[in-house]
């Protein structure tokens, strides 16, 4: 009897080791986001938060990009310059080089004086080659024709050809993202929800969406089974403690935005 609970307990012991091994190899890597960079050490949307990102691993940069007054796309979050510079008013009521002259590192650190604000252009010229890159349309309907100039910056340096969803446009605003989607379909394109969405309207998002990203608040099994069965990827957004990165550990999620990259495993 001995001998053979003994026999028994390495069994399992083996059959547990095999079974581990075999979802490690199976499981899908999770991204880790660098939320505007590394928002969280550094100025957002700023050169020194994106090299900070880089330097901490990050898998993909997250960007917003707007336009200015002369129609230049810039990357900065707010359609106001009012919190993350030494300026106020509309970023549509710049020009690229008013918006360059601005001091967009003083508001988070006077060690970041003098950061300024980046163009779309440089970000891919100088990360692309480097990183992914989650590029969100921000308010696109104040911008008309932005997915227009996105599409062409991108096909220009032949990113839609690069693959493995290293470049993904996503935005709130579905008319925007599928506009976006016919002129580029060889980029994949996502959906942000900050509320649960239904089987319908998932299905209906599916028809041209790669990626349905919800808000860390509305991530359940539910949601994100649901994203997966209709043949899309997950990413949460946005992380900014340890208690919620430790919520999000629990769902197969395909990524993870963060402004604090090491919250994330």
């Amino acid at each position: 009897m001995v001998i053979k609970n003994v026999f028994f307990t390495a069994l399992a012991t083996v059959i547990s080791f095999f079974g581990i091994k075999k979802m490690t190899s199976t499981t899908h890597k999770m991204k880790r986001i660098g939320h505007r960079g590394a928002a969280g050490y550094c100025p957002e949307n700023t050169f020194p938060s994106y090299d900070r990102a880089i330097e901490m691993g990050a898998d993909y940069l997250e960007i917003d990009v707007q336009l200015s007054k002369d129609g230049k796309i810039v990357v900065i979050h707010d359609s106001l310059v009012d919190r993350t510079t030494d300026h106020k008013g509309k970023v549509s009521d710049f020009t690229f080089d008013e918006l360059r002259k601005m001091d967009a590192g003083s508001w988070f650190s006077q060690k970041f004086r003098g950061a300024c604000i980046p163009s779309f252009e440089e970000v891919l010229d100088k990360y692309a080659d480097r990183v992914g890159l989650l590029i969100e349309l921000k308010k696109p309907s104040l911008y008309p024709g932005i997915e227009k100039m996105i599409a062409a910056e991108l096909k220009k340096r032949n990113f839609h050809t690069k693959g493995d969803d290293h470049i993904i446009v996503q935005s709130f605003e579905t008319e925007s993202i599928k506009r976006f989607h016919e002129l580029l379909p060889e980029i994949p394109v996502a959906i942000l929800i900050n509320y649960p969405p239904d089987n319908i309207e998932i299905k209906n998002i599916a028809e041209y969406a790669s990626y349905l990203n919800p808000k860390w608040t509305v991530v359940n099994k539910r949601v994100v089974d649901l994203i997966h069965s209709n043949g899309m990827k997950a990413i949460a957004w946005t992380v900014r403690s340890r208690k919620e990165a430790e919520k999000l550990k629990h769902y197969p999620l395909d990524g993870i935005v963060a402004d604090y990259l090491d919250l994330i495993e």
